[in-house]
């Protein structure tokens, strides 16, 4: 739903695309100023033609512009960046809270920077600057300058007539914060409580003493966490003398969980965060790494296959049953390392936890392979006549169960320890480990009872 109560039908689609395409931009501008930003963006997006992208956006007025451009998918914001002029770009950029502006100017050359930074007003451009200087993926390249700050000793009525003095800035305020002389975060005030006091009750009376903060250096991912933590709205920036700088809120950290989420689903399939949509060129450089990795370990399954060429030379059903135990072991091991590496990206797992994980992971893996083993084993029974090889299959099986339960549950803890992150190599040697070790245990033990 728009702010104007308006939704983005296929009706008022097709009316805006054909005004549009017939040149009636007056039209245009009204069907778009009755749309939410989101929808606009939306058809932005899923026109084809760049030049319709462009002359649509050129439409909207600068604060419309702002709000969409927002919302509008990388690629569309790139097309947007080499067009716009200077001035336009300008225009818009200060019409967007600092965060926002920060994250828009990042994607600039440097020299597009300045020269788009030297438009602006003195403050929008200090503020932008300021926040340049963060890394993108820290609390201080979260945050937002925009911050609704009183004193203590400030009374209610004051701190309201403070807010809608500054309505412009505080569009999205969830909590007034309290400061100390020298700016230090001394509390806040959750705006359901300024409504409900008496107008001459002072700020320090009414405020929480213990507020939640976040560093400026705090990785966003932490950041995720607190407000996950303590189910927060926004969230106090501060830096090293605890002087507050800024404010995370909660729809930048949406957008963290997506890219979070994002990145660690690519690296768990071996593609490097940014691969989803590039050149070839780029393609080969980021997965080729992996690719490579992924071939050095089927070769050393490969070397453990060749130990036994004379068993499965001498009974060819080896050839086929060795690969249901190696994969067996690599799917239930692939399942404990995602339940493991989801547990240490949200951070609800403790080193205290690490033994009464594995303790669980190696019960469910006796249990699936009793089950699997003794099932697979009579099957081979009824198809080969061979009571022996089908003990020997539920034997192999049962036992890599438990080896994948055993690299599951302690290869991402591993790599944690160590410093590397778990969603980057686990299922890689993972899948490594229970392949080659699959392998072993089930020709291993068939050399074995052949003999």
């Amino acid at each position: 739903m728009s702010r104007h109560g308006e939704t983005l039908t296929d009706t008022t689609k097709q009316e805006l695309l054909d005004a549009l395409g017939a040149g009636e931009y007056g039209v245009v501008e009204r069907v778009t100023a009755d749309l939410h930003p989101a929808d606009v963006a939306e058809t932005i997006d899923l026109l084809e033609d760049e030049r319709a992208q462009l002359r649509l956006f050129a439409i909207l007025p600068s604060q419309q512009a702002s709000e969409v451009i927002r919302e509008l998918n990388d690629p569309t914001v790139e097309l947007l960046l080499d067009h716009l002029s200077d001035a336009r770009l300008t225009s818009i950029l200060e019409k967007l809270d600092t965060d926002d502006a920060a994250d828009l100017i990042a994607t600039l050359s440097k020299e597009r920077q300045q020269l788009v930074l030297d438009r602006a007003n003195p403050a929008t451009r200090r503020e932008v600057e300021e926040l340049l200087a963060y890394p993108v993926d820290t609390a201080g390249g979260l945050m937002k300058t925009e911050v609704a700050a009183v004193d203590g000793s400030a009374t209610v009525e004051e701190v309201r007539e403070y807010i809608r003095s500054q309505g412009d800035l505080f569009h999205d305020i969830h909590n007034v914060f309290v400061t100390g002389d020298s700016g230090q975060l001394v509390g806040y005030i959750p705006l359901r409580r300024l409504v409900l006091a008496g107008d001459f009750t002072e700020a320090g009376m009414i405020m929480e003493t213990d507020p939640v903060a976040a560093n400026v250096d705090l990785d966003q991912e932490e950041v995720a966490h607190l407000f996950e933590k303590y189910d927060l709205l926004s969230l106090a920036v501060v830096d090293a003398t605890d002087r507050l700088v800024g404010r995370i809120t909660i729809d930048d950290v949406v957008d963290v969980i997506e890219e979070e989420a994002t990145e660690d689903i690519l690296r768990l399939a071996g593609v490097a965060e940014g691969a989803k949509i590039a050149g070839p060129a780029e393609a080969v450089r980021t997965r080729l790494p992996w690719l490579a990795l992924h071939l050095v370990t089927a070769s050393m399954g490969a070397v453990a296959i060749s130990m036994f060429e004379a068993t499965i030379q001498v009974l060819a059903a080896a050839a086929a049953l060795m690969t249901i135990v190696a994969s067996q072991g690599g799917n239930a091991g692939i399942q404990t390392m995602t339940l493991v590496v989801r547990g240490l990206a949200l951070g609800n797992l403790e080193p205290r936890q690490y033994a009464r994980i594995l303790g669980r992971e190696c019960l469910t893996a006796l249990t699936n392979g009793a089950l699997l083993g003794a099932i697979s084993g009579f099957a081979v029974y009824l198809w080969r006549g061979d009571a022996l090889l089908g003990a020997v299959l539920g034997a192999a099986m049962l036992l890599n169960l438990l080896v994948a339960a055993v690299f599951g549950s302690l290869v991402p803890l591993g790599l944690k320890v160590i410093g590397i992150d778990p969603a980057v190599a686990s299922s890689t040697l993972v899948t490594a480990g229970t392949d080659i070790l699959g392998f072993l245990i089930f020709l291993g033990m068939l050399t074995t009872v052949m003999q």
